[in-house]
């Protein structure tokens, strides 16, 4: 009898041991803030690519944003990190401003009416680091109700699509450039899980 109990205690503890610290691992993912890459540099493309990168992994896993969108996003919108407004601003994605958003800068920039292209002076929003901009542009995709249908896409051409369909750009060939720029770069190998 002394042994069953022995075994049985032996297994419960080791079951519990387990859970707990699987439990502990889970718990401290979801504490873990993205990292800082305001005090990182790029030099080359392949820099710019892997930094962008290494900050997709929440909105992947979250919200179902490929990280193939997230690097040719910040490719195309801030051209490599070397746009005035990236420089000045640490905004990688071209996120305008609303009224009542506290650190923002202005700029010119090229919408597209009725299909021409235009320039306007736009309000966008002002970072303190890279790791802000990109944290801002996933909870931007992952929260607001209108890009809901990218959580719906199943590779990055779709998801492509969707962003210019939610409204994301006024450019109507803003999903083949993001296309061929992830396929010029192969960013889609990015996406596997």
């Amino acid at each position: 009898m002394k042994n069953k109990t022995s075994i049985v205690f032996i297994v419960a503890s080791a079951f519990f041991f387990i859970l707990s610290s699987m439990l502990i691992l889970f718990l401290f993912k979801l504490s873990t803030p993205l990292p800082d890459l305001s005090n990182e540099n790029f030099k080359t493309k392949d820099e710019f690519i892997h930094l962008i990168y290494s900050k997709s992994h929440y909105g992947y896993k979250k919200y179902n944003i490929y990280p193939s969108i997230t690097i040719a996003q910040a490719i195309l919108e801030s051209n490599w990190g070397k746009s005035k407004l990236t420089q000045d601003g640490k905004n990688l994605f071209g996120i305008k401003a609303g009224k009542n958003y506290k650190s923002k800068v202005d700029f010119v920039t090229n919408e597209f009416v009725n299909n021409k292209k235009i320039e306007v002076v736009q309000s966008f929003r002002s970072y303190d680091s890279y790791s802000k901009s990109v944290e801002d542009y996933t909870d931007l995709l992952g929260k607001a109700k209108r890009y809901e249908a990218l959580k719906q896409c199943k590779d990055y051409k779709e998801q492509a699509i969707a962003l210019y369909a939610c409204g994301y750009s006024t450019d109507p060939n803003y999903p083949q450039k993001l296309i061929s720029i992830i396929e010029k770069y192969e960013l889609y190998k990015y996406d596997k899980k």
